[in-house]
C-alpha cells in the first residue's frame, strides 16, 4: 500500500467547506494551493498550527509493525516484495506537502512555488534553492523528471493511473520543472503532481527500480536507514543535514533522533512486549484486548495512557473483497446472499464488545455518504444506466441486514437461500450446487491469523446455506504476490477513501484497472456506470458536483455488493508510554494509517527519558530485545503459549 499512501497524502479532509467554482489560482507562482477555497496558511507562515514549534529533538520512538509480518525491500514503490514500515514516508520528500487541519491544500517543500497555466494546460514547479539529498547533492529539475518517468514506467500501476493525464515532464532549467497536461478537466492533478516523491537520479539510474532491495538509498526525506534485521526490526535515524528542518513546513516536526519498527509474528507476543515497553506506542485493533487487556501495572500507574483519537475523515472501509474475476461471484444475487449470511450484530456483541459499527457506505460519516433516495442531480447521472443498475438504486436507501444480536440469523438466511435459488444454486446431497453439479466452494486468503476468529461465525452461516468456505493463512511475501496477481477467491482488505475523491478511484474501481496487476481494484469491478461516475468526480468543477457524483457512486457500489462492507470504528484506539509527549490538540486528519502523524509530530518527553536508561538503537534489535521477549514468554508460561493460538477480535 505504499503507493496509495503517497498518492493520497494530498487527499485531505474538509473541515468547513464553503467551496467556490474557481479556487485554484492560475497564471502566477504561489507558495500554496487549495483545491477548493483558499489555502489556510499564507506566504511566510511560521509553522502549522497543530505542531509544537519548540518540541525538543532527540530520543527514540519505537512502534510495532502495522501491516506485514516481515519485509524484504526499502523500495516502497516496486510491485515486488513487502516494504519495510516507514520507508514510504520517512525516506522520501515530495514536491509539496499538505497540512493536516484544512481542506485539500499543498504548500512549499522541495518545490518553493507552484504555477498552473491559465487554461490548465501545464503545471510548473520551481525548486527550493537549498533542497538537497541525504548525500548533500542538490535536488534538481532533472531528478524530478527522472522520478516522474521512473514511477510511471516502473513503479506500481497506481502511479500510471494518477499521472495518466500528464503528457510529459521536462526540465526548463536546473531548478524549474514543467508538466504538460493532457486532460485539463482533472482539477486535482496539480495537487497530485505536488505529491510526487523525489528520487535521486544519480543513485537509481543504474539500479533495477523494479527489484526488491535492502541497500540504503540516497533519499530526499528527513530520515535514513540506520540498522535492520529482516523479520525483526528496522531503525531509522534523523538526518542532521536534512535541508528543510528549519523551514515552516517542517518546524516542530521530525523530532525523534531514531524511529524504530519492531516486527512480531504473533499479536499476543507483540502485546506482551508492549507491556514491558519494548515499544512505545500501539494502535489497538482488538476490541477484546482494549476492553480487558489494559489492566497491567503501567496503566494503573499512569505510565501508559489509553486514548481514543477521532478524526473528520470518512470511517475506515473494511471489506470482504470477492474476486469478481471468478465466475462464482459474478451474479449480484450471490454476493447479496453472502452479505445476508454475515451476522454482524451477533459477532459484534459476542466477540467484539459492541465496539464497532456496521458499514453501510464507502464514505460513512461524511457529506459524501449516500442517504435517503437519490437527489434530482444524482438521478441525472444515474438515469442513463437505469437498465443496467439494480432497481433499488432508484427506489430504496441502502441498509445492511440486521439481527437482534442473539445468534439467530434465520430470517436473513431464508432471504439468502431464495436469492441463491434465483441465481441457479440448489441444495443437492447436502451441498449447494449449480446446474452443472458444481459445488459452491471458495477459499479466503489471509495474512492475519487473528481474523479467523471473526470469520468463523460467517463460515458457519454460509455452511447452513450449503456453501463451503475455507481459510488459508499464507506468509507475507506469498500474500503480497498473490494479491498483486489477483490470485485469490476472497481477501479481507480495506479501501482508502477521503473527502476529496479523484483519479485514485480509477485504480480502485474502474474497468480500466480491473485486470492491471498490482493495482487496487481487488474485486475486479467492471461497470460502465462506475466508470462514468468516476469521470464526473475527476472533472467536477466544484465540491457540490463532487458530493453529487460520489453519492451516486456510493449507491451503485453498495447495491451491487461489489465489495461486502463489514464494520468500522468511530475513533482510533491508541496506547502510549509516558516517555513520549504530544501536542495538546491532535490534527483534524488524525494519526494516519501507519501512525505517520505520531512519528512526525510527537517528541520524546525529556523528564521521563532522562530518568530511564535508553537502549542504543543499534543494539536494541539484538541481545536485549531477545532477552526481553524470552522473559515475556517465560513469565507467561504455558498459558501464554496456548493463548497465542487463539484469535483476537
Amino acid at each position: 500500500m505504499a503507493a496509495r499512501k503517497v498518492l493520497l497524502a494530498l487527499s485531505f479532509a474538509v473541515i468547513a467547506f464553503a467551496p467556490t467554482a474557481q479556487a485554484i489560482e492560475r497564471g502566477k507562482p504561489v507558495h500554496g494551493l487549495a483545491l477548493y477555497g483558499e489555502p489556510k496558511y499564507k506566504d511566510g507562515f511560521a509553522h502549522f498550527d497543530y505542531v509544537n514549534p519548540g518540541a525538543p529533538k532527540g530520543g527514540t520512538f519505537t512502534k510495532t509493525n502495522s501491516a506485514f509480518l516481515t519485509f524484504d525491500t526499502f523500495n516502497p514503490y516496486t510491485v515486488k516484495g513487502a516494504m519495510a514500515n516507514g520507508s514510504n514516508f520517512l525516506l522520501d520528500d515530495t514536491l509539496m506537502v499538505g497540512s493536516q487541519d484544512e481542506p485539500a491544500s499543498i504548500y512549499s517543500n522541495i518545490a518553493d512555488t507552484i504555477e498552473v497555466a491559465p487554461d490548465g494546460s501545464w503545471v510548473q514547479f520551481v525548486l527550493h534553492a537549498d533542497a538537497h539529498f541525504s548525500d548533500n547533492s542538490p535536488i534538481t529539475a532533472a531528478d524530478v523528471v527522472f522520478s516522474f518517468n521512473t514511477l510511471v514506467e516502473k513503479a506500481r500501476p497506481a502511479y500510471r493511473v494518477a499521472y495518466a493525464d500528464v503528457a510529459k515532464a521536462e526540465a526548463v532549467d536546473a531548478k524549474t520543472v514543467k508538466f504538460t497536461v493532457k486532460n485539463t478537466e482533472n482539477r486535482k492533478l496539480p495537487l497530485i503532481l505536488a505529491g510526487l516523491p523525489v528520487l535521486s537520479q544519480a543513485y537509481w539510474k543504474d539500479r533495477d527500480f523494479t527489484a526488491t532491495t535492502l541497500d540504503t538509498p540516497i533519499n530526499s526525506g528527513p530520515y535514513t536507514i540506520e540498522a535492520y534485521e529482516v523479520g525483526r526490526y528496522v531503525s531509522y535515524k534523523r538526518l542532521p543535514n536534512y535541508w528543510a528542518k528549519d523551514l515552516p513546513q517542517a518546524r516542530g516536526m521530525y523530532n525523534f533522533d531514531h524511529v524504530r519498527f519492531e516486527y512480531f509474528r504473533d499479536d499476543n507476543v507483540s502485546f506482551e512486549a508492549f507491556k514491558t515497553n519494548v515499544y512505545d506506542y500501539v494502535i489497538e485493533m482488538s476490541a477484546r484486548q482494549w476492553a480487558t487487556g489494559y489492566d497491567f501495572p503501567a496503566v494503573q500507574q499512569g505510565r501508559v495512557k489509553k486514548m481514543l483519537v477521532s478524526n473528520i475523515l470518512p470511517r475506515d472501509v473494511s471489506t470482504f473483497s470477492l474476486n469478481l474475476r471468478r465466475p462464482l461471484f459474478q451474479d449480484r444475487r450471490v454476493r447479496e446472499a453472502m452479505n445476508l449470511a454475515f451476522d454482524f450484530n451477533s459477532i459484534n456483541k459476542g466477540l467484539m464488545f459492541d465496539a464497532y459499527l456496521r458499514l453501510r457506505s464507502y464514505w460513512q460519516g461524511s457529506a459524501l455518504e449516500a442517504k435517503g433516495l437519490p437527489s434530482a442531480d444524482e438521478l441525472k447521472l444515474l438515469e442513463p444506466f437505469r437498465d443496467r443498475l439494480p432497481p433499488e438504486v432508484f427506489t430504496t436507501e441502502f441498509q445492511q441486514p440486521s439481527t437482534a444480536g442473539d445468534g439467530d440469523n434465520r430470517e436473513n438466511l431464508i432471504k439468502a437461500r431464495d436469492l441463491l435459488k434465483q441465481a441457479g444454486w440448489d441444495i443437492k446431497d447436502g451441498q449447494l450446487k449449480n446446474a452443472k453439479g458444481e459445488p459452491f466452494t471458495f477459499e479466503i486468503m489471509l495474512v492475519q491469523p487473528s481474523l479467523e476468529r471473526l470469520l468463523s461465525p460467517w463460515l458457519q452461516e454460509l455452511k447452513r446455506l450449503g456453501i463451503t468456505a475455507t481459510l488459508r493463512n499464507v506468509d507475507t511475501s506469498q500474500y503480497s504476490n498473490r494479491v498483486d496477481d489477483f490470485d485469490y477467491d476472497m481477501i479481507v482488505i480495506s479501501m482508502t477513501t477521503n473527502l476529496t475523491p479523484g483519479s485514485e478511484l480509477i485504480d480502485d474501481l474502474s474497468s480500466e484497472s480491473a485486470d492491471r496487476k498490482g493495482g487496487f481494484n481487488y474485486s475486479g469491478v467492471k461497470d460502465p456506470a462506475v466508470d462514468d461516475l468516476i469521470a464526473h468526480i475527476v472533472k467536477a468543477e466544484d465540491y457540490d458536483d463532487v458530493i453529487t457524483a460520489t453519492r451516486a457512486l456510493d449507491r451503485v457500489m453498495t447495491w451491487n455488493y461489489y465489495r461486502l462492507l463489514t464494520y468500522t470504528i468511530t475513533a482510533d484506539r491508541i496506547a502510549v508510554w509516558d516517555k513520549v509527549a504530544m501536542p495538546a490538540t491532535m490534527p483534524a486528519l488524525g494519526i494516519g494509517f501507519l501512525g505517520e502523524s505520531v512519528i512526525s509530530l510527537w517528541w520524546a518527553n525529556p523528564a521521563v527519558v532522562s530518568a530511564t536508561t535508553q537502549t542504543a538503537p543499534e543494539n536494541a534489535g539484538g541481545t536485549s530485545r531477545n532477552l526481553i521477549i524470552a522473559l515475556v514468554i517465560a513469565a507467561a508460561g504455558i498459558g501464554l503459549l496456548i493463548y497465542m493460538r487463539r484469535r483476537r477480535s
